[in-house]
């Protein structure tokens, strides 16, 4: 995102841009990342039924795969996305974590330029991202509300860079299951509120990075429920969609 707007990296960042993605969408004045949390690549790969919109902004050339830094949680890897560090590096084992290196808000803050950074009340995007960007929407509890306050935000402010976190999934597929009935509704909810968000933000100039913190595993628990959980290295916590998409011309 740094190499994107043309400012410094955080000084601790700890891997080089992903080059593709630069390339695409180099020159842009407004980037969004929207983080769908929990949204692992084998969610969605089992889930594609539910996610019309997002497989039609997928082609071979602008998606690839990341891997979540460990441990694959929320608070860890949305940490990740606004400075470049793995935990050691930025300190962060809550959403009340002091970062313990320099943010990219910092960063567009120190070269003239905005941030905001969105996500339900008591949320890592609420606690943590809200906390660091120069705008949030705090007291939002639920995704549609987030999304409205976004707006308002992105409409009144025009911040060049928005990082937002869509809750719901991660609840669903922990109470119910990564692969169950109820996480089919709400990737479908998912994929609806991508389309309303990436055609408003498209619109108003963004370039568009859609990607996921962790993904989830089943567990089966002592009542013989299925449940969902994620934290470890494996392939179903740690990898997840990385789609991206120019501003509108």
């Amino acid at each position: 995102i740094a190499a994107i707007l043309g400012v410094p990296a955080p000084k601790q960042a700890e891997a080089p841009p992903i080059g593709p993605v630069v390339k695409d969408l180099r020159g842009s004045k407004k980037v969004a990342v929207l983080g769908v949390d929990a949204f692992g690549a084998a969610i969605w790969a089992k889930m594609r039924d539910k996610t019309p919109y997002l497989n039609s902004l997928a082609t071979t050339s602008n998606q690839a795969q990341l891997g979540s830094v460990l441990p694959s949680v929320t608070c860890v890897n949305f940490g990740c996305m606004i400075t470049g560090g793995s935990q050691k590096t930025t300190g962060i084992t809550t959403f009340d974590s002091k970062l313990a290196c320099e943010d990219l808000c910092s960063v567009l803050r120190a070269n003239g330029m905005k941030s905001g950074g969105f996500g339900r009340k008591d949320y890592t995007g609420d606690r943590l991202l809200g906390r660091y960007a120069d705008f949030s929407v705090p007291d939002k509890t639920s995704d549609p509300d987030v999304t409205a306050g976004l707006m308002k935000v992105v409409e009144k402010e025009k911040p060049e860079f928005v990082i937002v976190q869509y809750g719901k999934t991660d609840d669903v597929f922990h109470a119910h299951g990564p692969f169950s009935k109820e996480a089919g509704e709400a990737c479908a909810e998912a994929d609806a509120w991508l389309k309303e968000l990436v055609t408003w933000l498209r619109a108003r100039g963004y370039a568009i990075i859609i990607t996921a913190d962790h993904g989830q595993h089943e567990v089966k628990r002592n009542n013989g429920t299925t449940g969902g959980a994620h934290g470890t290295a494996s392939d179903l916590d740690c990898l997840v969609p990385l789609v991206w998409l120019p501003r509108e011309a």
